[in-house]
């Protein structure tokens, strides 16, 4: 599509699946990463859910996955002394549903996955691009970097986190008081809790391979999983009260934070303090973890995907899925926008992002809602949530209980729209255009 080139802000998971999206579309981009370094192994293990799992193999790359991830099987639950409450099959389960397993991934290897396969990557990628301005015209947008140079293009996809520039321009964009232009606009999202996340430098035979781990206990909770080659480990921890701060924590408060929580059972039968010396120091690190979602997701030719858009804990483990989701949505809508006029108007362009926001907004919403229910659930936040848990994990049948939640929003998941591809199916059939398409089972 001539004449037509979109700035994608941030090389995370979401703006290079974006770029995946785009270059299968046959529209021109280009990726700016302030980082030096676009595939970094840093941050907590990645589920890969079912619809995830579709969509990278719709894009050729599941062969991939494979190669460097853990299928998932069964989940566990347990206080922090390691008290049983329950067990069960839920990734399984969805598989037979869908036809797709879940699988674990690092953070670092999606992105060499996505980097590595994304065609002309060496130029279409760009680290130590880091965006400080955008200036936004009828024709087009001119992004400004630090360095003093500028990138001009005909939209900005934003994909720049939780901590999102590109949100915060929008938002003063959209203000109807020009006399409100200069305030600094507020944050939607907010911190409640905040996680240690870390892997080890190799793993544990006595630790079941596949198995997802998860602690609940008063104001605490954990998340621990063991691949192929290392174990991943998240220890969340409610704060005395919310805020909007943006935090960096020091080595020292990683260190008073581990004791704290040194002898929190992460696995059944393991502690924390058998884990912690095992870890990657240079990857084991302190984060907030902000919860939230934008009113308005995007401005003239802005347009916000991932976390800049829609921001949740990790504890329901579908934060990337649902950027990716986003991400979907938003290039199938675009493209349609250019096969109507390969040089659409502002208008036309607002037009486009306004359905995929109206198509993502409750979907997301309702994922993030549910993560920041299942977080407080799991640490015992609300009064009886503790008898609730024993309760449930004693008398129901959980592998049922979850997948009656997931498979109805899982099996609603888009596709590119643009790429021909036959899903697998299991028991459930996948969604065509909101609509189930009955097929033979597996």
């Amino acid at each position: 599509m001539p004449n037509f080139r979109v700035i994608v802000l941030g090389a995370g998971p979401a703006g290079l699946f974006t770029a995946h999206a785009l270059a299968a579309a046959g529209i021109d981009f280009i990726v700016l990463e302030r980082q030096p370094e676009i595939v970094r192994f840093q941050g907590a293990l990645l589920v890969l859910w079912p619809p995830f799992v579709r969509l990278m193999d719709q894009l050729g790359l599941y062969e991939q996955v494979k190669k460097l991830s853990t299928v998932l099987t069964t989940k566990t639950s347990f206080t922090h002394s390691g008290e049983p409450l329950s067990h069960d099959h839920i990734f399984d389960a969805l598989e037979e549903e869908l036809g797709y397993p879940s699988v674990g991934l690092s953070r670092g290897n999606l992105l060499h996955i996505l980097y590595e396969n994304l065609p002309e990557h060496k130029t279409k990628v760009r680290p130590n691009a880091h965006a400080v301005n955008i200036e936004t015209h009828q024709d087009g947008v001119h992004v400004h970097l630090a360095d003093g140079s500028v990138v001009d293009g005909s939209v900005v996809i934003a994909a720049d986190g939780v901590h999102s520039p590109a949100r915060e321009l929008i938002q003063r964009l959209g203000r109807d008081s020009p006399a409100t232009s200069d305030l600094k606009p507020t944050s939607p999202m907010v911190t409640t809790f905040m996680s240690l996340f870390g892997h080890t430098r190799g793993t544990r035979k006595d630790i079941a391979l596949g198995d997802f781990a998860e602690g609940h206990g008063p104001g605490i909770a954990s998340q621990s999983t063991r691949l192929d080659d290392a174990i991943y480990f998240t220890v969340l921890k409610r704060l005395d009260k919310p805020t909007s701060e943006k935090r960096r924590f020091t080595s020292e408060e990683v260190d008073k934070f581990v004791r704290e929580m040194s002898d929190m059972t992460i696995f059944p039968g393991v502690k924390l303090n058998e884990i912690w010396p095992l870890r990657e120091e240079a990857n084991a690190t302190l984060l907030h973890q902000e919860e939230g979602l934008a009113d308005k997701w995007y401005h003239g030719r802005v347009v916000l995907v991932g976390d800049a858009a829609h921001k949740m804990t990790s504890v329901n483990g579908q934060g990337a899925l649902s950027a990716v989701l986003s991400a979907t949505t938003l290039v199938n809508n675009l493209r349609a926008t250019l096969r109507q006029r390969s040089g659409p108007s502002t208008e036309d362009l607002e037009a486009a992002f306004a359905k995929y926001q109206a198509s993502r907004m409750d979907a997301a919403g309702a994922v993030q809602q549910f993560g920041g229910i299942l977080t407080r659930f799991i640490t015992w936040t609300d009064e009886g949530n503790e008898a609730l848990d024993r309760e449930a994990s004693r008398t129901q049948d959980m592998t049922e209980v979850s997948k009656n939640r997931m498979l109805p929003v899982f099996a609603q998941s888009p596709l590119l729209d643009f790429i021909p591809y036959e899903s697998k199916q299991g028991n459930t059939p996948w969604a065509v255009d909101g609509k189930f398409l009955v097929r033979a089972r597996l």
